[in-house]
């Protein structure tokens, strides 16, 4: 009958089987799996020799040779032990020529312990029957070579489980739980401490692998293939340093370091106020840091703050988010997190630069329109103001003549002044009319963000639109119908330049649609409740399916160089922001386009001056 511990062990080179299988099976291996898979033979060989050990306990000669086959395993255990904690910690690098040499040894060892029977540097002799082996000078040099590799791979696996995942995370505390108790069980046994004999490391070994093999089947230990978290950290663009409620400083990343190097004398466990108040950068306020801090642990969420800097004539803005570190509804910590927005703000300057060159030029071909309409709609009455200083000159000269002549009767004289009233009140008439047409031109030609007015009525918006439009839709052979179901006296709230520039540009598109073939036209307005509802439809081409989804979201045109596609796309914007009214259309290739746009009115209050119109 066999011992317990015999039984155990057994179990750990079935465990030790079933691992090696699951490693060698896993796809995409690393140099990692690798290492794993080669402590893992080691520690075989080293639990079978072990093994038959006790099985042929009375066999003197091959009891020799298991007890010198358990070195294979244990010589090089724990330098592999090393080679794990090297590859573990350094994201998967493989290993050097000069990791390489920590093999002599262990290879040393096994010509030693082989060659034994000639020199007796390792055992001046064996025990049998339960008896302990009697050491020589190299086995006590085998030992303490074999302890520091033990305890530096310990180190560097512990070292690094904590850095990558934190103590309290489960693969650190399955790595050092299970590091540690087959090294203890190792040493008790080479001491010779009592209850501990040749199968205790493998006893121990069991549990380890125990600890491994739950870090693997249920945690992916070496699926997730650790990375240092530091590495990674460092990698990442944006900038962070975590803060204790103090203002001491836990930890940041290289890039902080780099962004904010002007801060000096930054080190963990420093008082980042303190190096706040030590630097001349206006935005880097140190007062100013500790109260945003102090409000996000109160707060208990994340705040967030934009800063710009100047350092050495440069400017660079930060996106800053403060956020606190909970623990049991308590804050521990903050995370101040910088995100470096700088390449945005000039891209966005720049954009706004575009786009300011695009609306200019748009505001220029509008203009260019106005111009044609101005001078077509100007010719006809200069000319008959021109006709009218002629006539009134004509009979200022009779009248003139008249003077002293007894032939001309007193009804002669009140005939010519009549007719230089007539014609003076005819040119009062083109007067007004011209001066409409320059006080809408000059509004329309002011800034379009810069509103002129408060409110304005429907009545003068459609005035405008007559003055403006009248010359390019005859132009174009159209006809324009009006279709007004609303009082005229109905306010809008904006500027009454902002939406006739919108609904000239409307039309315009309507216009074009027909491609110089004339056609109709249809301008409408009706009410419900609250708001209006301004139509302007037409039977022309229609607009493309591949445009209709953009029309609003980008500057699309179907004008080709002709056009910019700012129109509709500032006219969008400004209904919804200026206005706080909706816009949108319906539209059929070859049937026609409608453009609805919906505001909301106010009734204009009666006045002293309209209450009898």
């Amino acid at each position: 009958m066999y011992s317990i511990p015999f039984y155990i062990t057994c179990v750990t080179i079935i465990m030790l089987i079933i691992m090696g299988t699951y490693i060698a099976s896993s796809k995409h291996k690393k140099v990692l799996h690798y290492v794993f898979v080669m402590v893992v033979i080691e520690v075989f060989v080293w639990n079978g020799a072990v093994l038959l050990q006790g099985v042929f306990s009375d066999n003197r000669a091959l009891f020799l040779i298991f007890e010198k086959s358990t070195y294979i395993g244990s010589a090089f255990v724990p330098v592999s032990l090393i080679f794990l904690g090297r590859v573990y910690g350094q994201s998967g690098k493989g290993l050097t020529k000069k990791h390489l040499l920590l093999l002599v040894i262990p290879v040393i060892t096994q010509i030693m312990v082989w060659t034994n029977e000639s020199h007796h540097l390792f055992y001046l002799a064996y025990g049998f029957g339960g008896e302990a082996n009697t050491p020589s000078i190299y086995f006590w040099f085998h030992v303490a070579y074999s302890y520091i590799c033990l305890l530096l791979g310990l180190i560097f696996l512990s070292y690094y489980a904590i850095k990558n995942s934190g103590i309290l995370s489960i693969q650190a505390l399955l790595i050092l739980i299970g590091s540690i108790l087959p090294a203890l069980a190792n040493v008790c046994y080479t001491l010779n401490v009592p209850g501990f004999d040749m199968y205790s490391t493998p006893i121990a070994f069991t549990a380890t692998l125990t600890f491994y093999m739950i870090g693997m089947f249920r945690y992916n230990l070496l699926k997730l293939t650790p990375i240092a978290l530091q590495t990674v950290i460092n990698r990442i663009s944006d900038s962070f340093v975590v803060v204790d409620t103090e203002m001491n400083i836990i930890d940041y990343n290289q890039p902080f370091a780099d962004n904010f190097h002007y801060l000096t004398g930054l080190r963990k466990g420093y008082d980042l106020y303190k190096i706040l108040s030590e630097t001349q950068v206006e935005a880097m306020d140190a007062d100013l840091f500790r109260n945003i801090i102090l409000s996000a642990a109160e707060a208990s969420d994340t705040l967030i703050k934009d800063i710009d800097v100047e350092v050495e004539g440069v400017r660079q803005y930060f996106t800053i988010e403060i956020t606190p570190i909970l623990q049991r509804s308590k804050c521990i910590g903050i995370i101040l997190l910088f995100k470096n927005i700088t390449q945005h703000v000039k891209n966005m300057k720049k954009i706004q630069d575009n786009q300011d060159i695009l609306l200019e030029r748009e505001r220029l071909a509008s203009l260019g329109q106005l111009i044609g309409g101005i001078a077509h709609n100007l010719k006809t009455p200069i000319m008959s103001v021109a006709g009218g200083i002629d006539q009134i000159q004509w009979l200022a000269e009779e009248y003139s003549s008249s003077v002293g002549d007894s032939s001309v009767t007193n009804d002669d004289h009140k005939e010519i002044a009549t007719e230089m009233k007539q014609w003076l009140t005819k040119m009062k008439s083109h007067m007004a009319y011209m001066s409409d047409i320059i006080s809408t031109v000059k509004d329309q030609a002011s800034k379009f963000n810069n509103p002129g007015f408060a409110w304005f009525t429907i009545d003068e918006m459609l005035k405008r639109i007559q003055i403006l439009m009248q010359h390019e839709i005859v132009k174009n052979k159209c006809k324009f119908t009006q279709d007004i179901r609303v009082g005229r006296e109905f306010r809008i709230d904006g500027d009454v330049n902002s939406l006739v520039q919108i609904l000239d540009n409307i039309i315009v598109n309507a216009i074009h649609s027909y491609e110089g073939k004339g056609g109709e036209i249809i301008f409408s307005i009706t009410r419900e409740e609250a708001n209006i509802t301004i139509t302007i439809s037409d039977k022309g081409k229609g607009i493309d399916e591949k445009v209709k989804d953009r029309l609003f979201k980008e500057m699309v045109t179907t004008k080709g160089k002709h056009g910019t596609g700012l129109g509709l796309y500032m006219s969008y914007s400004t209904i919804k922001g200026m206005f706080r009214g909706d816009m949108w259309f319906e539209s059929a290739v070859g049937q026609g386009t409608k453009f609805y746009i919906q505001l909301p009115t106010k009734v204009e209050e009666k006045t002293e001056e309209n209450q009898y119109a």
